[in-house]
């Protein structure tokens, strides 16, 4: 929280064009009270709220490593992830807290400034606002899962001075203010927009995620609610063939679902833009292995920071047509096999980006998926069980199974079918993102690392605790609060 008084300086020397979302460059310094004065400075503004998804690298590792389906190489045993020495003063917990308070910190100059703008267009303005609450309720959703209780800062803060005695507030105050940032914004968003402005979030993103908020409280009804509202919208569709979906070159491109229809599955996606916003994604999951050419710069190469697990790999029924993009052994003839971590090898597929030039170092331009339709659906179908039992559930997961080449589940009871629908998570989501907070809000990310197989595993297991459940709120920022910030049991 150190650099948010420096982020309203960000967004006052930050000018980006309405028709890219991605590309920036300074322009003179404005200071807070002249910026945003005018249209193009709150179009500016508003996308500067954007540019803290680009630092999401650690939530996205933090997002399934370790779990039941990756871990991590022995070059860099991150104490996030190996749960050695992990205190407060981490830099992943520490990156964690600030990047998503620095996007709060860009969305909240929106909603305060730019409502008294003098703009001729009234719906852009009123769009541009429920733009930054959709981004600013993400950002809360990111903490709140990470660290429980945080601190609701909903004004600007210009001073540090402001920050001192400030305190954490509850797990359901966070959320009540997620859920109400979210009904504002879908009440306005747009269902679509222009080819020129894709990236940005829609009423049904905003929707989608919500009912994600919801399914993470256990608010089943609201959840199926939600998820039934993208569903019925008929925006969006799984496309025949999952292993397109891994392509730089199919971002947003429809393509046919399983009876020749364009659809579109992307509900809301993080947007890279190769020499402009680079992902990392490629070398966080790459291997190291030295008979790939051109080491951890070439598709393949990497840092083996999010490797998976022969666990993630039985998870795989035969037939399962995702596991050939999804657990990759050998990349041109070369069987994978790691110098760092011994016995490893394997790596997903998903971001190995092999259209076009091969991308250097980490200046790939893939975008990341936040929320594909296939999620949404397995949502749908994970509150209707909890609702009613397995029996309207079933249409749900088995477009999935479908699209995967798998049989349809029936006759399960409630609790067999809650244990299909978990692998199925792992199987149709692995490695975007998801698996460690789904396994946090099913309360059983402990007891999953404890009990884990694989061999890779056997430091975490040994090492976590049941504090680990949250992260540390770090040094840094208790100090800026004097001491008023509290910290997490255990730590």
């Amino acid at each position: 929280m150190k650099n948010l008084i420096y982020i309203i300086l960000l967004a006052g020397i930050t000018l980006v064009s309405c028709d890219d979302i991605i590309t920036e460059k300074p322009i003179d310094f404005l200071v807070p009270g002249s910026f945003p004065a005018n249209e193009q400075d709150a179009l500016a503004a508003t996308t500067a709220a954007y540019t803290r998804l680009h630092n999401s690298i650690i939530s996205f590792y933090y997002g399934f490593t370790p779990s039941d389906i990756a871990f991590q190489g022995q070059h860099n045993m991150r104490p996030i992830s190996w749960f050695l020495d992990l205190n407060d003063n981490n830099g992943d917990a520490t990156a964690l807290w600030q990047s998503n308070y620095q996007g709060i910190a860009l969305a909240n100059t929106v909603i305060e400034y730019v409502p008294n703008v003098p703009m001729n267009d009234q719906n852009l303005k009123e769009r541009l606002i429920a733009e930054a609450k959709f981004l600013r309720a993400f950002y809360y959703f990111e903490l709140v899962r990470v660290y429980g209780e945080v601190p609701i800062l909903t004004e600007v803060i210009s001073n540090t001075d402001e920050l001192i005695g400030i305190t954490r507030n509850s797990v359901e105050e966070v959320y009540a203010l997620i859920e109400q940032d979210l009904i504002e914004a879908l009440s306005i968003l747009p269902s679509e927009y222009d080819a020129e402005e894709k990236g940005r979030a829609t009423k049904w993103s905003a929707t989608a995620l919500l009912a994600k908020v919801h399914l993470t409280q256990g608010e089943w009804l609201e959840a199926n609610t939600r998820a039934e509202e993208v569903i019925a919208s008929g925006m969006f569709g799984l496309v025949a063939d999952y292993n397109s979906l891994w392509s730089q070159n199919a971002e947003y491109v429809l393509m046919p679902d399983k009876n020749g229809v364009l659809v579109n599955e992307n509900v809301f996606d993080i947007q890279f833009e190769q020499d402009e916003r680079n992902d990392y994604k490629q070398s966080w999951v790459g291997s190291r292995d030295t008979e790939i050419v051109g080491a951890t710069n070439a598709v393949g190469g990497g840092w083996e920071n999010m490797l998976p697990t022969t666990t993630y790999l039985n998870m795989f029924e035969d037939g399962d047509l995702r596991k050939e993009i999804s657990y990759i052994t050998e990349l041109d003839g070369n069987v994978l096999e790691s110098p760092r971590t011994p016995g490893a090898g394997p790596i997903t597929g998903k971001y190995l980006n092999i259209d076009g030039d091969a991308p250097k170092t980490n200046n790939g331009s893939q975008n990341t998926y936040v929320i594909r339709y296939s999620d949404v659906l397995l949502m749908r179908a994970e509150a209707e069980n909890e609702l009613n039992g397995p029996t309207n559930a079933y249409p749900f997961i088995n477009l999935v199974r479908e699209r995967a080449g798998l049989s349809p589940l029936f006759g399960l009871d409630q609790t067999s079918f809650r244990l299909a629908l978990r692998k199925e998570r792992a199987t149709e989501l692995g490695f975007e993102g998801h698996r460690k907070y789904d396994l946090l809000r099913w309360g059983v990310f402990v007891e999953t690392v404890r009990s884990a197989s694989d061999p890779h595993l056997a430091v975490p297991a040994s090492n976590i605790q049941n504090h680990h459940i949250l992260l540390p709120v770090p040094a840094r920022e208790r100090e800026i609060s004097e001491g008023s910030l509290s910290q997490n049991p255990g730590y």
